[in-house]
């Protein structure tokens, strides 16, 4: 086998998580991996193949109409806002207090970097987190996506099961000129090596070996943990918003259909028989304001569709954005006080929510701070990264809140309105209604920041 091998349970899920990964970009994202999303008709086909059509033009035309709706983006900026209303309980070594605003490779701080890993959640269902020390001796924290986390494997070190290999994929640029942009791939692969924690990076035909340690020696297990949706552990967790992407995705077949159909519909084709052409010298325009004269052997008229399937289709795209607001309404599900009743069915159900998933990021920080104080020689158990979460702060009513959420995921509000109705207390934007028109049109568009 070679470093770049996947693991079984990545090659499962890494299409999932490319579609939530595209969905989180642009629209013009999504229709630039054309038939990847949106295949061709056996009709376009032939028609490049047949009839003599420019390669691609019918479909360039088609997939322009489409529409493909940012829910996956905006729930997911509506939940992050939400998280950040959160405020941590922050407790470190001494030796530890300078992570607390310098915690990453990149140099965000410690609350940034929760809200980084909560992002992750809620796009992949995973996070891996890194500890690590720089030049100076300074402990810091690397994340990365599931989908640069490509393998890992488990074996019994003192009687537990621990990580003793993770395969991380890494960009790095090509060369040193600082216009260019080309990338790499290099693999940086953990492993525990009789014992002891190595890193090992595959560059190319070149490996450098590299052995961490501590104050007390080199480390005996692997400083990272999986941070979940529903748990930290190193199997796949639940992908939040899948449902959600999946219906948007749908959605942009349907609409495809739908706004052809409309064109055509809209555009109907003229015809007319018994008429010489040379006696017209060449194609007839038409206009309402042109008049035709034509000689009594001529008939004319209009080929135009019924459009019976029209209301069909809408209908289904209506269907998948009931379906993408549903699921989201799951995941914003941030109720913390249940019955024994009901948590036990939440626990048999697994179900994602963004209260499982604040908590769960949470946990899998302070594992990781413990593992950067274990590092320096600090005490690990000196270490406190907790989050209450209670999202909804005086004036702000949850009932309310779910809402215009699920109001912004249909577009009859934009997600601006509900992340204000958040943020300022429960009070709601003194807005025309043009004005809340055009944020929901750029919102729509992408074009809104």
């Amino acid at each position: 086998m070679a470093v770049q091998d996947k693991h079984p349970s990545f090659e499962l899920y890494e299409k999932d998580w490319l579609l939530i990964k595209d969905s989180c970009v642009s629209a013009n994202h999504i229709k630039s991996k054309t038939t990847e999303y949106l295949y061709k008709t056996d009709g376009q086909n032939m028609a490049e193949t047949e009839g003599g059509m420019p390669k691609g033009s019918i479909y360039n035309a088609y997939i322009q109409k489409a529409q493909f709706p940012m829910w996956v983006k905006d729930a997911i900026r509506s939940m992050v806002g939400m998280s950040s209303k959160l405020e941590p309980t922050i407790e470190l070594p001494q030796q530890m207090k300078g992570i607390e605003l310098n915690a990453t490779n990149d140099g965000f701080n410690l609350g940034q970097l929760y809200l980084r890993i909560i992002k992750e959640i809620l796009k992949y269902g995973r996070c891996f987190l890194l500890a690590d020390i720089d030049d100076n001796g300074q402990p810091f924290i690397t994340t990365y996506s599931a989908l640069n986390a490509i393998n890992w494997k488990c074996c019994n070190v003192e009687g537990r099961e621990d990580l003793n290999l993770v395969v991380l994929e890494e960009q790095r640029f090509k060369n040193d000129d600082i216009f260019s942009h080309a990338q790499k791939t290099v693999h940086r692969v953990l492993r525990l090596v009789d014992g002891q924690y190595k890193v090992f990076i595959y560059d190319d035909a070149k490996v450098e070996e590299i052995t961490p340690t501590t104050t007390k020696g080199a480390l005996k297990y692997i400083p990272c943990v999986f941070a979940g949706s529903t748990h930290n552990t190193n199997e796949v967790d639940e992908i939040p918003l899948l449902t959600m992407a999946e219906a948007g995705l749908k959605y942009y077949q349907l609409s495809a259909d739908y706004f052809q159909s409309l064109f055509h519909t809209a555009h109907p084709q003229p015809w007319i028989t018994g008429l010489d052409k040379s006696n017209i010298g060449g194609n007839l325009i038409t206009s309402p304001m042109v008049a035709w004269t034509l000689p009594d052997t001529a008939k004319c008229g209009y080929m135009e569709i019924s459009g019976v399937g029209i209301d069909a289709t809408k209908l289904e795209m209506d269907a998948q954005k009931s379906s993408a607001l549903e699921s989201g309404a799951k995941v914003l599900d941030t109720e913390g006080v249940e019955s024994g009743e009901a948590r036990k069915a939440r626990q048999n159900d697994q179900q994602a929510t963004l209260h499982s998933i604040v908590v769960n990021a949470a946990k899998a920080l302070e594992q990781t701070l413990k593992y950067c104080a274990e590092w320096i020689g600090s005490n690990p158990n000196e270490v406190k990264f907790e989050v209450d979460p209670d999202f909804f702060t005086q004036g702000v009513d949850q009932v309310m809140a779910k809402q215009l959420y699920e109001a912004a995921l249909s577009n009859k509000i934009s997600m601006q309105t509900h992340w204000d109705y958040l943020t300022k207390n429960g009070q709601l934007p003194s807005r025309t209604y043009e004005e809340e028109q055009l944020l929901i049109e750029k919102e729509a568009t992408g074009s809104f920041v």
